[in-house]
């Protein structure tokens, strides 16, 4: 489900000449981190680890650290996303 919302986000993004996404999630949240990665995103490099993850401090307010991704599209039509 998440996936295919991504796939037509991707074909949008690309559609409207867009060469990257980026998105955040909670340094906690080891579901969306694998989920992401599966998914082809990179993880931005960070200003420190935790858990061992890059993540960005206070990026959403004090405490609030988080781990930033990024995801670099092709306009030659080669698959970035899930499969359909």
């Amino acid at each position: 489900m998440a996936s295919g919302l991504y796939a037509r986000f991707f074909d949008a993004a690309l559609a409207d000449g867009r060469t990257e996404v980026r998105c955040i999630t909670s340094p906690v949240n080891a579901a969306s981190i694998a989920f992401h990665t599966r998914l082809g995103f990179d993880i931005v490099p960070g200003d420190r680890l935790a858990t061992g993850i890059p993540v960005h401090s206070d990026y959403d307010g004090p405490g609030k650290d988080r781990v930033c991704f990024r995801k670099r599209l092709t306009l030659t039509g080669e698959r970035q996303g899930p499969p359909r």
